[in-house]
């Protein structure tokens, strides 16, 4: 069997075609905000603990997580972030 062809274009795809072609681009992380890495680094403690601790902490509304873009290797990847609130 054969395939129909489209008989009407997409009114869409140019816009599709440059929102795909555009590059990404990184966000600026503003200062106070940190990964999971750089509070291991900081605290000399493994990943499996400082995630578990970032979890109850962002449950108990101690600390904010957000993801951030950063460029890693060819791609632009969400990373999350983690900031202390209050003081």
């Amino acid at each position: 069997m054969r395939s129909k062809k489209l008989t009407t274009p997409d009114p869409d795809l140019a816009r599709w075609c440059a929102a795909l072609a555009s590059p990404q681009v990184a966000d600026k992380v503003p200062p106070g905000w940190h990964t999971t890495r750089e509070l291991c680094a900081m605290l000399g403690k493994s990943d499996t603990t400082v995630s578990e601790q970032l979890r109850k902490a962002v449950a108990a509304g101690k600390c904010e997580r957000r993801e951030f873009r950063i460029a890693a290797a060819n791609t632009v990847r969400g990373v999350p972030h983690y900031r202390l609130l209050g003081k």
